[in-house]
């Protein structure tokens, strides 16, 4: 029969035991996860208000470069259109010069090349990433120009007062000379970081689209003529044409090298908010983490320290560790 004394000594035993094991358990959570806590309760308070801080900015810091990554899936699409209307704006402009006097031999061959460059540039200037169209302004749903092979009367003028925000007529919300939309003339901005803002919008009634399509269309006009027999309007109308163009050539490349500029800049936003939220999450693993080699070292010594309790408890009650565990 167990006496007293050992009652007591084994009752002892068995509480420290089970306070060894607790202390085992957050030891290897904290091995495992890298953290002396893993709930925010169990830091003081000033500790717990600055990780609240510092994971508030690192989410701040991820929505940027969020929004950034959705703004450059749009930049790479506008790089590829306005790249597609240069070639249309320099064919063109090529084709209008080396065409000046009217050949009626050549007329169904200009008329077809030029159809095919108005369909591109429509197809260009209607470009959609997701679910906006990334040349309306800030009507993201709607198409922003109409099927330019569709126009097939002479421009009416060649660009429109743009600061008054005045549609062309080849704006799918064209209904007159008086049009105006301030929202098709919106430039779309992104904020990338806290007070910075980069605009990088661009609209399809930009004043150098408007020159590009109106000298596709003052060549269509100069056909038109020429197969009339007015040789003159059609000379006339193939300088026009190509004036526009060669301006509208210029115009887009500046577009183009803006935009270029702002991928570079969004480029570089990313690699900054990249840099910040690495050194804030070394902040926050100041306050969080701990040493691995002297968590392991204490991990190590609570084995043992273990080991010889069980020892002890086993030698007055020959109880088991696997029982004890259990």
């Amino acid at each position: 029969m167990t006496n007293v004394s050992t009652v007591g000594l084994q009752m002892l035993l068995i509480n420290n035991m089970s306070s060894e094991k607790t202390t085992l358990e957050q030891l290897n959570t904290q091995l495992g996860t890298g953290q002396e806590h893993d709930n925010l309760t169990d830091y003081t308070a000033s500790q717990a208000r600055q990780i609240l801080d510092l994971n508030s900015q690192v989410t701040q810091r991820q929505s940027y470069i969020s929004s950034i990554k959705n703004v450059q899936s749009r930049l790479g699409v506008y790089d590829l259109s306005m790249s597609d209307m240069e070639s249309v704006a320099a064919q063109a402009s090529t084709l209008a010069s080396q065409n000046q006097n009217y050949d009626g031999a050549k007329a169904s061959s200009i008329l077809s090349q030029l159809t095919t460059m108005l369909k591109q540039v429509t197809d260009d200037l209607n470009q959609k990433v997701g679910d906006r169209y990334i040349y309306a302004g800030t009507r993201y749903s709607t198409a922003p120009v109409t099927d330019l092979t569709k126009l097939t009367d002479t421009p009416s003028s060649t660009t429109t007062d743009t600061s008054n925000y005045y549609l062309p007529d080849y704006d799918t919300q064209y209904v007159n000379s008086t049009s105006t939309s301030g929202a098709a003339y919106a430039q779309d901005q992104v904020l990338v970081d806290q007070g910075y803002t980069v605009t990088y919008g661009i609209s399809s009634n930009n004043t150098s689209f408007q020159q590009l399509v109106a000298g596709l269309r003052f060549i269509q006009s100069a056909v038109t003529a020429g197969q009339s027999g007015d040789t003159a309007t059609y000379s006339s109308d193939m300088t026009t044409a190509n004036n526009l163009l060669t301006a509208g050539l210029s115009g887009i490349q500046a577009i183009h090298a803006g935009l270029a500029s702002n991928q570079n800049i969004l480029s570089n936003e990313i690699s900054t908010q990249n840099t910040d939220i690495s050194n804030l999450q070394d902040q926050i693993t100041g306050i969080t983490g701990i040493d691995q080699a002297s968590v392991a070292a204490s991990l190590t010594a609570m084995q043992t320290q273990i080991e010889a309790s069980y020892s002890a408890t086993a030698s007055t009650e020959k109880l088991s560790l696997t029982q004890y565990l259990g």
